[in-house]
């Protein structure tokens, strides 16, 4: 597990570093609203053939590169599955069912947008991608939250994707624009084409990089357990799609916010005494799509939008791990003044579904003999506040809140474990200063809170804390 841990940390790591290593400021030329004509017809043979080819390549990978024994399928498996197995919440790794599996919803989703189809028919063929993996491609029994996680999740990442694929492409970027669309592999191949569409729509993009330090107290009834983590490296990637404000649209995700970030680092945490303990790493996503938006008049100094939204929200971290799939409606306001603007956002959402950790297994308060998973499934809502001031002299300030009230039903125990509610917050503080117009220092503070309210194990509240300082570069920036 902890290799699988270092493994993945380290490669998106690599990854991101270098999708943005090879253009410098004066190889990138922005083009404003282009349209590549393409041809508007349906291929849907050629869409449902994407899906297969990535679900068959999976499954074959894990038979017979990993040689998981859950890919040792048979036929009465599949038998089994339909009349006799019903569905239930699996215990997969966190990192597989909140990542893994929206990704591979996504590659279904990919291959229908490539053909032309429409994100509803997208989600359609992810979740169709989705029941034949869950009833041919594991011999697990078919998982509830998979089907949720799959086909939603597809609509989340696999529309993002699609998108930016289409932008760097238009920028030459071919390589990079397959890396976020990998089923054009196949789809160009089969359509002799590239997938095509309207361009020139990104508002920013930029990466941070900086090292900082974490420290964490948490209260376990009448207990004190400091942690340290004194030294850990940050990659972050920002992207920002159409101007969030004053934006209407009926094209779901029209207009998107993505932050994806990770570090890494050595720390001691309490009563450590392996590698694991001591390792810090922290890889999250936030990110929000709007569905359906109007633009709304209040004056000539406020661009103000009004819409339904989709959140995606993720962080496996060595302290805390959740993820939610969440609808809800966003106000998105900027007004503009004489020697700075002030952006706001205040979003509402309902989680579909979610999950959230048990403190005591994840730091090892309580070692089961048997422990299927340190997270439970959950319900609940989510907040989000943020609030940015951008002077004329190049000073920026950011605050952004998370708060999340989710429920763990009482089916999701296990012995070592418990039900009831779960209140946190994430809350992100930063002052920023541009050096010039694509490169900018700065400092954040970054606060997790949490307090728990179970039905029979003792509650508890945790503060961590991670400061950091960092450089920031903008390669696109209107």
């Amino acid at each position: 597990m902890i290799k699988k841990k270092i493994f993945t940390v380290l490669c998106i790591l690599l990854l991101g570093v270098k999708a943005f290593s090879q253009k410098t400021e004066d190889d990138i030329i922005f083009r404003p609203e282009l349209v590549l004509e393409h041809d508007s017809e349906k291929k849907y043979l050629v869409a449902f053939g994407g899906m297969l080819l990535s679900n068959s390549l999976i499954f074959s990978f894990n038979k017979y590169v990993d040689k998981a024994s859950y890919a040792n399928v048979t036929w009465s498996d599949i038998k089994e599955h339909i009349t006799v197995r019903g569905e239930e919440f699996d215990h997969d790794w966190y990192w597989t069912n909140f990542v893994l599996h929206p990704y591979q919803g996504s590659l279904s989703y990919l291959a229908a947008r490539n053909c032309n189809l429409s994100w509803w028919e997208g989600m359609l063929l992810a979740n169709i991608g989705s029941i034949l993996w869950e009833y041919a491609g594991e011999t697990d029994w078919p998982s509830i939250n998979d089907f949720i996680y799959t086909p939603v999740g597809a609509v989340a990442l696999g529309e993002m994707f699609y998108r930016l694929s289409l932008e760097a492409q238009s920028y030459g970027l071919t390589w990079l624009s397959i890396f976020a669309n990998p089923q054009r592999l196949y789809t160009d191949f089969a359509l002799k084409r590239r997938p095509q569409g309207y361009t020139g729509r990104i508002y920013s993009v930029s990466t941070k990089n900086g090292f900082g330090t974490a420290s964490a107290v948490t209260w376990l009834g009448s207990k004190r357990r400091p942690e340290i983590f004194p030294a850990m490296m940050q990659f972050e990637l920002d992207a920002v799609y159409s101007d969030p404000y004053g934006h209407e649209s009926d094209s779901p995700y029209s207009q998107f916010e993505l932050e994806f970030g990770l570090a890494s680092g050595i720390g001691s945490g309490y009563d450590v005494d392996d590698f694991n303990g001591s390792l810090h790493f922290d890889i999250h996503i936030f990110s929000n799509g709007i569905m359906y938006s109007k633009a709304v008049d209040f004056g000539e100094d406020k661009d103000t939008t009004i819409g339904i939204i989709l959140e995606y929200d993720f962080m496996w971290h060595s302290f805390m791990e959740f993820s939610d799939l969440a609808p809800g409606i966003a106000i998105k306001q900027r007004i503009k003044r004489e020697t700075y603007n002030f952006e706001w956002q205040s979003h509402l959402d309902v989680m579909i579904l979610g999950t959230s950790d048990f403190y005591h297994l994840t730091r090892g308060i309580v070692k089961p003999d048997r422990l299927y998973r340190d997270y439970g499934f959950c319900w609940g809502f989510e907040a989000v506040e943020k609030a940015v001031w951008k002077f004329n002299n190049g000073l920026t300030l950011n605050g952004t809140v998370h708060g999340y009230m989710v429920y763990k039903p009482e089916f999701q125990k296990q012995k070592c474990d418990d039900s009831g509610w779960d209140f946190f917050t994430f809350i992100d503080l930063s002052a920023e200063y541009n050096l010039s117009r694509r490169l900018a220092i700065g400092a954040s503070d970054e606060i997790f809170l949490k307090q728990t309210n179970y039905k029979n194990f003792t509650d508890y509240f945790s503060v961590l804390n991670t400061f950091n300082v960092y450089g920031r570069y903008k390669p696109f920036k209107r």
